[in-house]
């Protein structure tokens, strides 16, 4: 299959997953498994398409690869099931299902296949990466270290929020500011940004290398402008007030930095 066939098959099984799981939230009236069947279904399909288009390169470089995605969907699907289990929606969604009130079902549909699209658009990379045709070299060890500082970077600070979260008389209006927290305001999206920038030196070679210098950029939009930051911001604004005002004013959004004195 060429390049477009295998997006398109891409786009149709993820879109199918999409519409089961959007009936499904229609049915216990909570879409917050949205975010799960993403996370797993970019690492599905990712591999797929390492499968399928990486017969030719290196074994070594293949089996690379596809550790590198199945752990990291398995981490992150995981980590937002055990979020999305047995609690209630979601405040974005809630949020949302509130906007569009009587025509929230419709639009939940439309949203879970933008989610599908968002699937394919983060699972083609690996398409790149399939056709690197040199064998693992410095490179790739130099992509290695950067996916594994932002793989353990942002699990230090999903913990140190869960943390800060399950401490006892914590109250909601309370502002995590310690560890992590207290360089960036979203930490754990930083070092996601980071590791994928990893996959830079570990597909330059490939044919369409050049193009997964889109990535990191494509990424940082989409954690910053389109979902991620806006939605979370805008929660702990209302949550905590001045005490979040005043964090935002000492303390970089994304890139860490030492903050600023209180």
């Amino acid at each position: 299959m060429n390049l477009l066939e295998l997006l398109l098959y891409g786009q149709v099984c993820a879109s199918v997953i999409m519409l089961f799981g959007w009936l499904v939230a229609i049915k216990i009236n909570n879409t917050s498994y949205v975010d799960v069947l993403w996370a797993y279904g970019v690492g599905a399909l990712g591999f797929s398409y390492l499968r399928l288009e990486g017969q030719e390169i290196d074994p070594t470089r293949l089996v690379f690869l596809q550790v590198l995605i199945v752990a990291w969907s398995l981490r992150l699907g995981t980590y937002l099931l055990a979020r999305c289990r047995g609690k209630p929606e979601d405040a974005r969604y809630a949020y949302l299902r509130e906007w569009m009130g009587k025509k929230a079902n419709l639009g939940f549909l439309l949203f879970f296949q933008v989610q599908a699209f968002w699937v394919v658009l983060f699972a083609s990379p690996f398409l790149v990466l399939a056709g690197n045709p040199n064998p693992m070299g410095l490179p790739d060890y130099l992509g290695l270290a950067i996916w594994l500082v932002g793989f353990v970077g942002l699990n230090i600070a999903d913990r140190q929020l869960a943390r800060f979260k399950e401490a006892s008389g914590r109250t909601r209006a309370e502002v995590c500011d310690t560890g992590l927290w207290k360089y960036s305001r979203h930490p754990n999206y930083f070092f996601e940004w980071v590791l994928w920038l990893g996959y830079l030196p570990l597909g330059w070679a490939a044919p369409q290398g050049p193009w997964l210098l889109a990535l990191p950029v494509m990424l940082y939009l989409f954690l910053t402008r389109i979902t991620g930051i806006p939605f979370v911001e805008a929660r702990k604004l209302e949550a905590s007030g001045e005490a979040y005002r005043s964090y935002v004013e000492r303390t970089p959004s994304f890139f860490p930095r030492f903050p600023k004195s209180k």
